[in-house]
Formats: C-alpha cells, structure tokens, sequence
C-alpha cells in the first residue's frame, strides 16, 4: 500500500504542475480563448481537488476500510485524468 500511496502523491503533483501549465498558456491567449481557459481550469482544480480529498481520506484508513475507499479514490482519478486530458486537447487547438 506505501508504494500505491505514493505513486498516488507523484500523479496529484503532476496534475498540479499540468493545471499550471494550463494557466500558464491560457494568460498567454486572446481575451476570449483566457476565459475559457479560466473556467475549464477552475472546474479541473475542482476534479483534482474532489481525487486528492479521496486520497487523504483513504491515506486516514487502514486495513479493509482503505481498501474499499480505493474504488471510489479509482474512479475520482479516473475522471481527472480524463477531464485533464479533454481540456488540454480542446483548449490547445
């Protein structure tokens, strides 16, 4: 479970350094292309945010109960990352 952990940690830190990535081209881009950057960045924070709070809750736990927070911890980063992934490609073109 330590390795799981932090393999989990690594990949919050990269959505974090990617979620600034993100901004970072968005304050780059026109008036109009900005604010959508905005708000698809605000609503990926809100993803990574919900995924890292799964994290923690289940880091808490131990024994069974961690292991049934890790389905539902699954499926929260599952979403971010494909949230992610569709917002960088559709805000990138």
């Amino acid at each position: 479970m330590k390795e799981y952990f932090a393999t989990m940690e690594t990949q919050l830190k990269k959505w974090d350094a990617d979620l600034e990535a993100l901004a970072a081209e968005g304050q780059k881009a026109s008036d109009a292309m900005r604010t959508a950057y905005h708000e698809r960045i605000k609503a990926l924070r809100a993803n990574r945010d919900v995924a890292r709070q799964r994290f923690q809750e289940m880091r808490a736990t131990s024994g069974a109960a961690a292991e049934q927070l890790q389905g539902g911890m699954r499926s929260a980063w599952e979403t971010m990352q494909k949230a992610l992934e569709k917002a960088a490609a559709e805000l990138r073109k």
